[in-house]
């Protein structure tokens, strides 16, 4: 079974893996830490040379909205993971099913906002309506107009989005 883990933020912090292949005879450790900053989290592994004993440089993950580790042991070993979610791409169902496996309590208040911003872009995507238009013959001016009505549209859902995203961090964050 899957095991949560809070708090490995840096390297010091990280979750060490004992035994872990390095070639196709040595053994060495590897570490894993999540790293929060403007963008969200991403996932960072980095693993120790056998041979001069120094941390290889790390390996960095794309970045989600929010992750949280997991470990698993199979086997007699270590699996480590994340789960998490992706700003525009998790829907309502994957937000719900992640907010019901960790424990927001033990999130910082970045990740509960990225939270909260995920279930505002789905509020505001059930909005959205797609159509496809030829515009191949169009004139200048009618691309200015349609751009202009496009503009508004999406002025309108940015204050829509706005608005449900900061009702949310008041009900869920402060």
């Amino acid at each position: 079974m899957k095991k949560i883990i809070y708090g490995a933020t840096t390297p010091e912090t990280a979750i060490v893996v004992n035994n872990y292949p390095w070639g196709f005879k040595l053994k060495t450790s590897q570490r894993y830490w999540i790293e929060t900053t403007k963008h969200g989290d991403r996932f960072i592994t980095q693993t120790l040379n056998p041979k001069t004993n120094a941390w290889c440089n790390p390996k960095k993950s794309t970045y989600s909205a929010v992750l949280v580790m997991t470990t698993e042991d199979k086997d007699n070993k270590t699996f480590v993971d994340s789960i998490g979610l992706d700003l525009g791409w998790s829907n309502a169902e994957q937000v719900a099913t992640f907010e019901t496996q960790i424990d927001k309590s033990k999130l910082s208040e970045f990740q509960l906002k990225m939270i909260c911003k995920c279930k505002a872009i789905n509020k505001t995507n059930d909005l959205v309506k797609v159509d496809f238009i030829n515009s191949t013959n169009w004139t200048t001016e009618q691309k200015l107009e349609h751009d202009k009505k496009q503009d508004e549209i999406k002025s309108k859902l940015a204050g829509y989005a706005n608005k449900v995203y900061n009702n949310l961090v008041k009900q869920e964050v402060v």
